[in-house]
């Protein structure tokens, strides 16, 4: 189990004047599925760049593809992850992903 500061909605949270820390492996696993690739510039290929995806119907394939190589290149387990287009266009994601 990694841990990193916590973040909740994208921001810091606080406990006693400093920052909190906390379990991080869902964070990671949230960061790598938002990040465009080139956001990191210490890891320049990671990124599933998920927000390129939206409205795009029949792109479930290219999505789990790049779910699993960018989780696995970061040490994570990844058992057949799920990605549903509705009819509307909503994303859904579950990666399925364990250290």
């Amino acid at each position: 189990m990694n841990q990193d500061l916590y973040l909740l909605d994208n921001d810091f949270l606080f406990q006693n004047g400093d920052f909190m820390i906390a379990e991080s492996d869902c964070q990671h696993i949230d960061d790598t599925i938002n990040a465009f690739p080139g956001w990191w510039k210490n890891y320049p290929a990671d990124g599933v760049g998920i927000f390129q995806y939206l409205n795009s119907i029949g792109s479930e394939q290219a999505i789990k593809r790049a779910l699993i190589l960018n989780l696995q290149s970061d040490g994570y387990i990844v058992n057949n992850p799920v990605v549903e287009i509705d009819s509307s266009g909503n994303l859904k994601v579950i990666p399925n992903a364990t250290i």
